[in-house]
């Protein structure tokens, strides 16, 4: 591929990108919402917007319930941890009918790891917040069934994808120091 040729597509999807914030910014009521416009920080493929955890419900809501956005299929639901500055929650949504894909974040402080369930927008989300709850421990607010999935029921202290896990350092390091084997 050529230059120019991945210079297009990178207008292209800025356009695609410009088109659906418009549409968002036209039909999205009483939210506050922010896009992400660093270009290290852009997706290849989704319009990322930062939204308020106290407002995440309603703007979720407002994303699959409005006709012109039909965001009706949740394609992953996860955190990421920052450490000290705390985590990130991570909705990527797709609608179905407009072919429209849309990454969502909203950040929660390390004192107060609470957000409202997406499980009343998309029953999908019941699996994705119970693994984030797990691995993370997010708590979601009015979950329908906040079982632990992988983990034994009584672990409820030990969250092995945060980055304060006592084993998150071994599996930073294993690998190091290990020369790339050469094919033959």
């Amino acid at each position: 591929m050529t230059d120019n040729e991945n210079n297009s597509i990178n207008e292209n999807m800025l356009k695609i990108f410009d088109d659906l914030y418009s549409l968002l910014d036209e039909n999205i009521q009483d939210i506050n919402f922010k896009r992400i416009d660093q270009e290290e920080k852009l997706s290849p493929v989704d319009l990322i917007v930062v939204v308020k955890k106290e407002q995440i419900n309603s703007f979720l809501m407002q994303l699959k319930s409005n006709p012109k956005l039909n965001f009706n299929y949740l394609r992953c639901l996860t955190a990421i941890d920052y450490a000290d500055e705390g985590i990130e929650i991570v909705y990527q949504v797709y609608s179905i009918d407009n072919l429209y894909n849309l990454t969502v974040k909203s950040h929660l402080s390390n004192d107060d790891l609470y957000i409202d369930s997406a499980t009343n927008i998309w029953k999908g989300a019941n699996w994705h917040e119970r693994e984030t709850s797990e691995m993370f421990g997010v708590i979601f607010n009015n979950h329908p069934d906040p079982r632990n999935l992988l983990l034994p029921e009584d672990m409820t202290d030990v969250f092995p994808l945060r980055k304060s896990h006592p084993l998150a350092e071994i599996e930073v390091l294993q690998g190091e120091d290990i020369e790339p084997s050469v094919g033959s």
